[in-house]
């Protein structure tokens, strides 16, 4: 298995690089720039909150927390347990994270500060897919509530839906 290897920043070469920063040349050769937190700041690159907290710290925590239940919890695929991500700080197989997907939401929230992929898109086009994915989380709740009798919780999904614009066939 080839390991994700972390990437120190190019300018101080001690942190680990939290931000890629592409410089274009004259003739438009793109040139990639792995810069940490710290330094990224102190060039006053825009953005920079967004890349705390630290993904290093974040794993050095997992660490220092482990609980009893962690070596519970294993990959059917691969073995891993929970307990030995947090140890090396990478899960072992792609079926990992279907395996830890409920101890590995608060992690990856805290990281990516979202557990939805929307992908790299403009301000507005990161709005306008957040709220397709709230459109698509409420009718899936109301079709839960549909199919579970609960017409009260039913009609005031569908309201919400209504007032998001949503067209429903509800």
């Amino acid at each position: 298995m080839g390991g994700w290897k972390m990437k120190l920043c190019d300018i101080c070469g001690k942190k680990e690089a939290t931000l890629v920063v592409r410089q274009l040349d004259k003739e438009g050769k793109a040139t990639d720039l792995n810069v940490c937190a710290e330094c990224a700041k102190k060039r006053g690159l825009t953005g920079v909150e967004e890349c705390e907290p630290d993904s290093g710290a974040v794993i050095a925590e997992l660490k220092s927390r482990m609980e009893e239940s962690d070596s519970k919890v294993i990959c059917p695929r691969c073995g891993m347990s929970f307990a030995e991500f947090k140890r090396a700080g990478r899960l072992g197989c792609a079926d990992c994270y279907q395996a830890f997907t409920e101890k590995l939401k608060p992690i990856i929230r805290r990281l990516h500060g979202a557990v939805q992929h929307i992908g790299k898109t403009a301000n507005q086009g990161r709005k306008r897919a957040q709220e397709r994915l709230e459109i698509q989380r409420l009718r899936a709740e109301l079709e839960k509530a549909i199919k579970q009798e609960d017409y009260e919780k039913a009609a005031a999904l569908r309201d919400r839906l209504k007032r998001r614009g949503d067209e429903t066939d509800s």
